[in-house]
């Protein structure tokens, strides 16, 4: 994922390319002689093509920057609170963050999706949740739902739990017919079966230096090479 700040500089270079092919655009418009409708069309059509799109997709960056350093400044503020708290509601973390419901839920679900998660949001009762809080099997359920996978280590170390007990609670919960994933005890990872279906389109390999991943890139997530440091995105709409 690029830098909020590095979005944000992209899209303003966007803007000064925009605002100098404008002013090419207008000084050749002037230029031209004719009929003043089809040479104002004319130029129209021109800026359309070479100025509007650089405008369009600048404007586009920096807002999604702008959201982006927004969401990240209150991140640390809002795992301290719910950390504190143990649950809080989403608009009272809001109020006592002075933030927006909106940004609140995005930082929480993007904290959700770290590999180790602090926090998650739990949609059904609009609040969000430090996963120590909780009964184990209901804190493994909405981690696996953020993540989709994780491994033995990580679910203990965010529930505080050891893996005797991760292991029973999963047990438990696929006799309750809650947790219909896969538990690869070779590996260590319990998937969920999104997951599961999502595995033959994992990236497994670096697409910049072909050295195997540590573990699959599922469609949506990012892995850093281990050997090179390329970040290998596997992209929603591939």
């Amino acid at each position: 994922m690029m830098n909020p700040r590095m979005t944000q500089l992209i899209g303003v270079v966007l803007l000064i390319l925009s605002a100098a092919m404008t002013m090419v655009v207008w000084n050749a418009t002037l230029a031209i002689e004719g009929v003043l409708s089809t040479v104002v069309a004319s130029g129209l059509i021109v800026w359309g093509i070479l100025a509007f799109p650089e405008l369009a997709i600048g404007l586009w960056l920096i807002a999604k920057g702008s959201r982006s350093v927004k969401v990240g400044k209150i991140q640390d503020r809002l795992a301290g609170l719910v950390r504190a708290e143990g649950r809080i509601n989403v608009d009272e973390a809001a109020r006592r963050l002075e933030s927006t419901r909106l940004t609140v839920v995005e930082a929480a679900e993007e904290m959700a999706k770290k590999k180790l998660p602090l926090v998650y949001l739990d949609v059904s009762s609009n609040e969000i949740v430090d996963p120590r809080s909780v009964e184990l099997q209901e804190s493994i359920l909405h981690l696996l739902h953020a993540r989709r996978r994780m491994s033995f280590p990580e679910i203990s170390e965010v529930t505080e739990a050891s893996r005797e007990q991760v292991v029973q609670a999963l047990n438990e919960l696929s006799k309750s017919g809650n947790f219909r994933g896969t538990v690869d005890m070779g590996s260590n990872v319990v998937y969920t079966q999104e997951a599961v279906t999502e595995l033959p389109q994992a990236l497994t390999f670096c697409t910049n230096c072909g050295g195997k991943l540590p573990e699959p890139v599922l469609p949506g997530e990012e892995e850093e090479c281990p050997y090179c440091g390329q970040i290998n995105v596997n992209r929603l709409d591939v």
